[in-house]
């Protein structure tokens, strides 16, 4: 079974034509790293200095690229939720940057 990741823009929310294929990934793992690193990605590149994690969270969820990962077959698999991979990781980003920044 192979895994797609289908990016959406959460700005052009339902606009199908702002979608975008992200490649082809031969496990569900693979495509995870890369649903993951788009996330991780805008979260990064929207922190400024002194934000907190729920302004990041509300950047993303306005503004953000929202992959999903698509088998091309049926099968149990993990549904990746960028929603609530961004719930966790605004945290983990605000802190790294801010150290980094810091020190």
């Amino acid at each position: 079974m192979k895994f797609h990741l289908r990016v959406y823009d959460n700005f052009h929310y339902m606009d199908e034509s702002e979608a975008y294929n992200n490649g082809e990934y031969a496990t569900y793992e693979d495509a995870l790293v890369g649903a993951k690193a788009i996330v991780d990605e805008f979260l990064e590149f929207n922190w400024r200095p002194g934000m907190k994690p729920d302004d990041l969270i509300v950047s993303f969820a306005f503004y953000g690229e929202d992959p999903i990962i698509l088998p091309d077959e049926h099968g149990e698999y993990e549904r990746f939720s960028s929603r609530n991979y961004v719930d966790t990781r605004a945290a983990e980003i605000c802190k790294k940057l801010e150290f980094m920044v810091n020190h």
